[in-house]
């Protein structure tokens, strides 16, 4: 759809699967997704596809019948960084197009899963999710692996193991290269808080409190990324304080610390993509893309 909101359209046609995750390449031509295969069996077989912008040339790329999910493309285009649970638990891999080779840069710990990678805009790094286990807790924070695999580390401390348990997910580079944007959710006896977060390299933390300060603490977020330079955020919020919730898609902006939504649909509008600059498949100049499973009416 437009940045608006307007003029959304659907690309994949299907009644047995349920696609989500989807990733602009960086030229804008092509949109690599993950497919559950079977949408009544989740979270048991998902493949990785890639398709052109308009929804032509469908084709899928992995073919391991388990988990594989959350594409990343390498800025040059030529390569895929996913996760995938061959080994029975989340791994970040690289996949080259060209060839389907394909590279395992995380694992060897037992005790700890790698999830939801995100590719530094020169290339060179690797941001993603790692849940470690320590007496039967797992804690899930932000770390960053040089594109080798080699070097990994965590942009934060580790949360403490004797506080709230707390998530930290989805993280995604700024296109300066600079920050990093993630979803954080601590569990707490009387239910759950979720923030977004925007941590710099090297330097301070910024939890955007506005959308909690408007909306309330009782939402859940549905994925979240960068837009208009890295000045202001396109998320996907669920606010549970509706009579009847559903995901929509939200603009907050930096300077003015405003925060719009987008779409007024009664479907689920999930995991949004933003594309920078004017697209050769819209006229209209640039793209916001969305994935939901559009509730059926009887």
């Amino acid at each position: 759809m437009n940045d608006d909101g307007s003029r959304r359209r659907r690309l994949t046609q299907n009644t047995t699967a349920l696609d989500n995750d989807p990733r602009w390449s960086p030229d804008g031509k092509r949109i690599a997704f993950t497919r559950d295969m079977d949408r009544t069996k989740r979270q048991t077989t998902a493949e990785i596809f890639i398709m052109n912008a308009d929804g032509t040339d469908l084709q899928r790329l992995t073919h391991n019948n388990v988990l594989d999910a959350y594409p990343s493309w390498s800025p040059d285009g030529d390569s895929l960084a996913f996760s995938g649970s061959d080994s029975g638990r989340w791994e970040v891999f690289v996949m080259e197009l060209a060839t389907g080779s394909l590279t395992q840069l995380t694992g060897g710990n037992v005790n700890a899963a790698s999830a939801s990678p995100d590719w530094s805009p020169d290339g060179t790094q690797i941001t993603f999710s790692r849940f470690i286990r320590v007496n039967g807790i797992a804690p899930k924070t932000v770390y960053v692996m040089d594109v080798d695999g080699q070097h990994q580390r965590p942009i934060l401390p580790d949360p403490p193991l004797d506080g709230p348990l707390t998530l930290r997910y989805f993280p995604r580079w700024s296109s300066d290269g600079k920050r990093i944007l993630f979803a954080e959710v601590k569990w707490f006896k009387d239910g759950d808080l979720e923030k977004l977060i925007v941590q710099r390299i090297g330097g301070g933390k910024q939890e955007i409190t506005d959308i909690n300060d408007r909306l309330g603490n009782n939402w859940v977020g549905g994925g979240a990324c960068w837009m208009e330079n890295d000045t202001a955020i396109l998320f996907s919020l669920k606010n549970n304080e509706k009579p009847t919730p559903n995901y929509d898609l939200y603009r907050y902006a930096f300077d003015t610390r405003s925060l719009r939504r987008l779409t007024q649909e009664s479907s689920d509008e999930e995991w949004p993509d933003w594309a920078e600059g004017d697209l050769s498949v819209s006229p209209h100049g640039k793209l916001t893309t969305l994935w939901g499973e559009l509730k059926q009416t009887k």
